[in-house]
């Protein structure tokens, strides 16, 4: 720790400009992932049309990650960022503000929209804001960061409708109060504006010159296998993730009972797990590489969910997921940070947007799919076909980069 601490104080001022923006987005996201789904069944929406909603945004993210790569790469990652900020803030306020179902998917729909601008981004952004010896640890620690910043928000999250029941005089559950949560997330996410503008733009080679249209932007790049290999493997696990996290909360509340401040924990906790591990990232990285560290950590995880799926005592499952959720995200920065490695300077946004791409493609079918499954067989064949889609993943994983390493 003290390594890190004296590692972080080296860092140039716009990346700790940007981390400081990545608490405030982690809070927006930690608050809103918690209660979100809640608001939608307060207002009387079933899991079908939950569902709907997560493929619709995925849909526009994946169609708008292209576009965004190479807005990213005109106009600079700065106003790329900044853009994406005030879309999403604009979203997040007005899907909590209108009751009528068309209303919500179409600024959830919207959002899909705005966030590639933001995320498509980051990791350009992260590289050419850090030295070879800094990369890995910048990346690990904006994950870090993120979910530390989680684990606050989701614990607070879990109290903020009591707090506006109270003010508002209405029910703890009720619209009103997961609308004033909702709300707060909306105002983290403006909040993050601030240091974003302060950022300074760093100068950018000059993309090379490709006869290759827009629409067959693969061809722009000097090795489109590389692409394809590091994208399959991020479509199928996206794929299974889909399947099962958009409804996680919904789950443990339909199938335990419990309270919003108990999920808040659980989930806040979580972040907090998966924050640990990720400054575990680094060192393991160092000892086995990138590839072996991820694979390890993720092929510990998989068998795991057939626990938090299937076990019917909650302290057992929360522990489970707990752990299941440390080691999966423990692999997440350093499998992005690899993947940024193998592009060119001047094509890293382009490859940005087209990874992004990859596990939208993967994600927009998953929700609305297990929204359907759900409502006529359950969870349970939902868990086992999660395993299934990561043993998958993970395999194409090594045998695309494992072996070699």
């Amino acid at each position: 720790m003290i390594t890190y601490w004296h590692r972080l104080r080296a860092l140039n001022p716009n990346a700790k400009r940007y981390l400081l923006s990545t608490v405030f987005r982690a809070m927006s996201f930690g608050i809103w992932s918690l209660l979100f789904n809640l608001y939608l069944t307060s207002l009387g929406f079933d899991a079908a049309f939950i569902g709907l909603l997560g493929t619709l945004s995925s849909v526009m993210s994946m169609v708008f990650a292209l576009p965004a790569g190479l807005i990213a790469d005109r106009i600079g990652r700065k106003r790329t960022m900044a853009i994406g900020l005030t879309g999403l803030a604009i979203c997040r306020f007005g899907a909590a503000a209108f009751p009528q179902g068309w209303l919500i998917a179409t600024f959830n729909t919207l959002w899909g929209v705005a966030g590639p601008l933001l995320l498509i981004s980051v990791a350009p952004f992260l590289m050419e804001n850090s030295t070879p010896k800094e990369r890995a640890l910048l990346f690990t620690v904006d994950g870090a960061l993120m979910n530390f910043s989680m684990f606050v928000a989701n614990t607070l999250g879990g109290y903020l409708p009591r707090l506006f029941a109270a003010v508002l005089h209405v029910g703890v559950e009720s619209t009103p109060a997961y609308r004033g949560a909702l709300w707060t997330a909306a105002f983290a996410v403006a909040l993050g504006l601030v240091p974003v503008l302060r950022l300074e733009e760093a100068r950018r080679p000059t993309p090379p010159q490709t006869t290759a249209p827009v629409w067959r932007v693969w061809q722009r790049l000097s090795d489109p296998g590389l692409l394809a290999k590091l994208s399959i493997p991020r479509i199928v696990i996206a794929f299974g993730a889909g399947l099962i996290f958009p409804f996680l909360n919904l789950f443990y509340k339909e199938r335990f009972g419990v309270s919003d401040a108990a999920l808040g924990w659980v989930f806040g906790i979580t972040s907090v797990v998966a924050a640990l591990m990720m400054f575990a990232s680094g060192p393991l990285a160092e000892r086995w590489g990138t590839i072996r560290a991820m694979l390890v950590a993720r092929t510990i995880s998989t068998p795991i969910m057939f626990v938090i799926g299937f076990v019917p005592s909650f302290p057992v499952v929360v522990a489970a997921h707990w752990i299941r959720s440390g080691l999966m995200r423990l692999g997440e920065p350093l499998y992005m940070a690899f993947a940024m490695e193998q592009f060119d300077e001047s094509e890293r946004a382009t490859g940005s947007s087209l990874m992004r791409m990859s596990w939208d493609v993967g994600w927009a079918a998953g929700p609305a799919l297990s929204g359907l499954v759900q409502v006529y067989a359950g969870f349970g064949p939902l868990f086992v076909a999660t395993v299934v889609f990561y043993a998958l993943s993970l395999t194409l994983v090594y045998l695309f980069f494992g072996r070699r390493k």
